[in-house]
């Protein structure tokens, strides 16, 4: 028989859990309606473009930031009107199919630093968001293999492959 005492265990190691679970981004498996969505760290997902009801749906999931890689000339206006009434953080780092260059780069690391999670990081299709993480995680010391392999899942193309790779492999044979 379960005492008062093992029930009050049990719901304190619930609770706990979901107040963490609060902080963590949600897999894949759990959201709807988020174009090419891929959870990349516990604190970081990314995703293609985002419309009102994917809004609504990173609020149900207590997403507190979202970093749009899009150029103003793609709505970022609205969309940044949407997210803010869902009372989340919005950031612009606007990136062009030119590729990711050091500024871009050092916003996006300044935005992760000082945004509260969960943070959704996306563009209209995913690869910019692709290129933006691959290129992240090869500035923090990751190896070539695996970001970009990280950058492609989150569905960065070979065109923007070709682009990080001219810019952070010194030699072909080490991508």
């Amino acid at each position: 028989m379960i005492t008062l005492r093992q029930s009050a265990i049990v719901l304190l190691m619930v609770l706990a859990g979901t107040a963490n679970a609060k902080d963590k981004v949600p897999y894949a498996t759990q959201v709807n309606d988020l174009m090419r969505y891929q959870r990349v760290t516990p604190e970081i997902a990314t995703s293609g473009a985002l419309t009102n009801d994917s809004i609504k749906e990173l609020a149900k999931h207590s997403f507190r930031t979202v970093i749009d890689l899009r150029p103003e000339v793609e709505n970022t206006q609205k969309e940044k009107l949407a997210v803010e009434a869902e009372n989340m953080l919005y950031v612009n780092i606007p990136v062009t199919n030119d590729g990711i260059d050091d500024a871009q780069l050092a916003a996006f690391k300044q935005a992760i630093a000082q945004a509260s999670p969960p943070i959704l990081l996306h563009c209209a299709t995913g690869n910019k968001a692709g290129a933006m993480w691959a290129s992240y995680r090869l500035s923090e010391g990751i190896s070539p293999g695996i970001a970009l392999k990280e950058g492609r899942a989150s569905g960065m193309n070979l065109g923007f492959e070709q682009k990080i790779k001219q810019k952070w492999c010194t030699e072909p044979a080490s991508c």
